[in-house]
Order: structure tokens, then C-alpha cells, then sequence
């Protein structure tokens, strides 16, 4: 069993494809899930560093759209309030012309370049809040150059820029406080050259509110982030987990009987194949006598000495089962019975030379016995191809045990024995014990 890897992120318009994985196979244990767990009880919910790959991949799809929006947007706002610039700082309206399409000309190109080309969500997070720190300093200096006498007034719009840079942010909340504090400084800066010392603190009292509570809704939005990412995360770890235990025997860790028939059902039906393709079937000789000799916990190590001897036998395409009980099952696909043969025959004898320590000084050894199929048609079902290794695997028993057996249409089918009869031989030493009773009764009662 191959465990899928995670895909490659695309450019695809679509929400986060519930066929990506943000969970390694080797990171879908005990101790990755504490660690998902202990990050989600963290009033901050931090990203751990083994996952920090995996949280901006996430990102990536969930914020992507929404990003190139919100640049798409607040550019636009940042064009058109040249016409504001021509009633109020009409002596600097070609200069505002130029820096305002410039700059939103360069910031929609990083965006783009970053989220579509790069793919990286971290830096293209940020490039609006920086486009905002630059607006809002070659919007004061505008400001400072003007003659107009409404330039004080028209300082108050700086709230505007602090909305921006911090509400768009997603993903990583420090640059909404580095913008903040920068937008900030320049705007203070602005305010102390333009105002009088009370307007500048009614300014100072309506810019703090605003910058203070976008500053929230920012830290707000990265954290409700991380929760999402976490609780994703830790989903998708049961919900593997719960697929493991549905199509996998937690004993052996190969594919249960259910799992098998589905991956084997789709594989015969591949057709016309490169190649043939077989089926063996083998259970362990005397499992039972192991059983009531040496105690449950011993057959079932011997259970997992055969999966694992069986798995090494196996090519990576191979399909490995525990078919129930003591009995193992294979579908060999693109093989031609001869090589079948020659893999059973590999298992047989790896089975047998393998061996289990009871104590320092006694082991215990086992053997299976095989019986080999082989599908001839695209006609013939599963069903009727387990039937036939199974023939062939009762005909390996009755032929000694530790053997292989090829499935031949001259084979007997195996006896049912829920519905078998005694001999001959047995019904009259039943009729013979039954008349010597009589004849006891009879005699005691004379």
C-alpha cells in the first residue's frame, strides 16, 4: 500500500481541493496530533514549525482570491481620489497624477507576480501594507508641497490608509503593526507641519482609534486563520486515520478483506492487461494447533511475521490482503503464471525459514500452504478467481501442507462442510453403539 503524496499547489480558481493533503504520511501519528492539539488550546494558536510549510500552502488557496481583490480594489480607491487631489491640491494634481498611477501600476504587478507566478502567499500578504506605507508618505509630501490652504483638512484621510494596510492583511499579523507604527510616524510627521498643536491632537485622537481597532480586526483575522488551519489540520489527521481503520487489518497493516476486493475488482477489469494476472491464495498449517499450544498473543506474532515476510516477497504494485482469520490473499497483476509460481514459491520458502523465539533456547516455526489462480478472460469475476485458489489451496492441504498447488478445472471443488454428511463407515458404528444399548437396557430390565 502506497500512501498518496501531497500534490503540487496550481493556479486553479477553486477553494482549498479537499484532494490535497496537508498531512504528511509520516506525520499522521500520536505525537504530530499533541502537537496540532497543543497549538489549538494556545489562546494564540501558534504554527508549529513542522507545519508552517503546510499553513501557507493552505493559505495560499484560501486567500489568494481574496487578496488580488482587495489590491484590484483599493488601487482603484487610490486612483480616484485624484479628482479629490484637483479641488483640494490643485497645484499638485500632475504630480499626483504621476506617483498614483505609477505606484498602483507597480503594487497590482507584485500582486500578481507573487500570488500568480511565485505562489507565495507570505510576501504577496504584505504587499499592499507596504504599497500603503508609500502612498501615505508620497501623499504627505504632496501635502507639504502644496499651497493649498486646505492641506491640514485633507490630512484627516490618512485614517483611510491605516484601514488598508491593516484589515487586508491574513496571514501574518507583525507587518500590520510594522505599517501601522510607519503610517503612523508619517501622518504624525504630517500633522505637526501642517496643524496647530490642538489639531494636532484632535487628529492624533481620531487617527489612534482607528489605527487600534483595525489593528484588532487584523489580529483578529490572522488568529481566526491559524484556528482554521489548525482544526483543518487536525480533521484530515482523524479522518486518515479513520480510512486506515476502515480499509486496513490493524493487526498485519495490509489491506483488509474489503479493501482487497475494491482494489482488486478495478485491477482485473483493466483489459486487455500487458500482461496475465494471478491470484494466490495462503493460510497458515496447523494455525489452530499454534493457537491452543502457545496462546493467542503467539499466533498473532506469527500472523505478522507472515504479513511482513509476504510484503517483502511483493512488488509495490502487488495487492497484499489479509483475507480473514489465518488465510492471506495477492493479486499479482502483469504476470504470467510461470512468474506467479516462482513468487509463491518465494513466499512459501521465506515462510518457512522464518521463526519466532518462545524463549532464548525454543522456537517455533511454521509453514502455508498456496493455491495459485490464474484469470483467463475479462469475463471472469473476482469472485469466481478466489474460488479457484481457493480449490487449489484445499487441494495443497489435502496434498501434505507446505506446497503449492495451480488451480486445474479437473480439481474437485472444496466440500462444504456446514452441509457435509458422515460416512458409511461412521453411521453403522453409530447404529451398532445404538443396538448395544438396547440390548444393555434389556438385559438390566430381565
Amino acid at each position: 500500500m502506497v500512501a498518496k503524496a501531497r500534490p503540487m499547489l496550481n493556479g486553479a480558481s477553486q477553494p482549498y481541493p479537499s484532494t490535497l493533503h496537508l498531512l504528511k504520511p509520516e506525520e499522521r501519528n500520536a505525537e504530530h496530533r499533541n502537537v496540532i492539539e497543543m497549538a489549538l488550546r494556545d489562546k494564540h494558536a501558534p504554527i508549529p514549525d513542522c507545519f508552517r510549510r503546510a499553513y501557507l500552502d493552505y493559505q495560499y488557496y484560501q486567500q489568494r482570491h481574496f487578496l488580488i481583490q482587495a489590491n484590484y480594489i483599493a488601487q482603484l480607491v487610490f486612483l480616484l481620489y485624484y479628482f479629490a487631489d484637483m479641488l483640494v491640491i490643485a497645484d499638485m494634481q500632475l504630480y499626483s497624477a504621476g506617483f498614483r498611477l505609477g505606484l498602483a501600476f507597480f503594487v497590482m504587478s507584485a500582486c500578481f507576480y507573487l500570488i500568480r507566478v511565485r505562489k507565495n502567499i507570505q510576501i504577496a500578504d504584505m504587499v499592499l501594507p507596504i504599497g500603503t506605507v508609500l502612498s501615505t508618505a508620497l501623499w504627505v509630501y504632496m501635502l507639504l508641497q502644496s499651497n493649498s490652504p486646505w492641506s491640514d483638512n485633507y490630512l484627516y484621510t490618512s485614517v483611510i490608509f491605516v484601514l488598508i494596510a491593516n484589515i487586508c492583511i491574513q496571514v501574518s499579523f507583525k507587518p500590520a503593526i510594522y505599517c501601522s507604527i510607519f503610517i503612523c510616524m508619517i501622518a504624525g510627521f504630517g500633522a505637526l507641519m501642517l496643524m496647530s498643536a490642538p489639531q494636532a491632537i484632535i487628529f492624533a485622537l481620531t487617527l489612534g482609534p482607528i489605527c487600534l481597532f483595525s489593528l484588532y480586526i487584523s489580529w483578529n483575522n490572522t488568529l481566526n486563520g491559524r484556528r482554521t488551519f489548525l482544526r483543518t489540520l487536525l480533521d484530515e489527521w482523524y479522518l486518515n486515520n479513520l480510512n486506515d481503520l476502515a480499509h486496513t487489518d490493524e493487526l498485519t497493516q495490509l489491506y483488509n478483506r474489503r479493501q482487497f476486493v475494491y482494489a482488486a475488482e478495478h485491477k482485473i477489469h483493466e483489459w486487455p492487461t500487458p500482461a496475465g494476472t494471478c491470484l494466490l491464495m495462503f493460510d497458515v498449517d496447523h494455525f489452530k494447533k499454534i493457537n491452543d499450544q502457545h496462546g493467542h498473543d503467539i499466533g498473532d506474532q506469527v500472523l505478522q511475521i507472515i504479513a511482513n515476510t509476504a510484503r517483502k516477497e511483493m512488488r509495490h504494485h502487488d495487492i497484499l490482503a489479509r483475507f480473514g482469520g489465518e488465510e492471506f490473499i495477492a493479486l499479482i497483476p502483469e504476470t504470467q503464471i510461470d512468474d506467479c509460481l516462482m513468487i509463491a514459491e518465494r513466499i512459501r520458502l521465506s515462510i518457512s525459514q522464518a521463526q519466532l523465539y518462545l524463549k532464548p533456547d525454543v522456537k517455533l516455526k511454521f509453514t502455508v500452504s498456496v493455491g495459485v489462480a490464474e484469470l483467463r478472460s475479462p469475463e471472469q469475476s473476482l469472485d469466481e478467481l478466489i474460488k479457484q485458489a481457493d480449490i487449489a489451496l484445499y487441494q495443497a492441504k489435502a496434498n501434505g501442507r507446505n506446497c503449492i498447488v495451480r488451480y486445474d478445472v479437473s480439481m474437485t471443488e472444496k466440500p462444504d462442510q456446514t452441509h457435509s454428511f458422515p460416512n458409511p463407515e461412521a453411521i453403522q458404528r453409530i447404529k451398532a453403539l445404538k443396538s448395544a444399548k438396547h440390548n444393555f437396557e434389556l438385559a438390566d430390565t430381565k
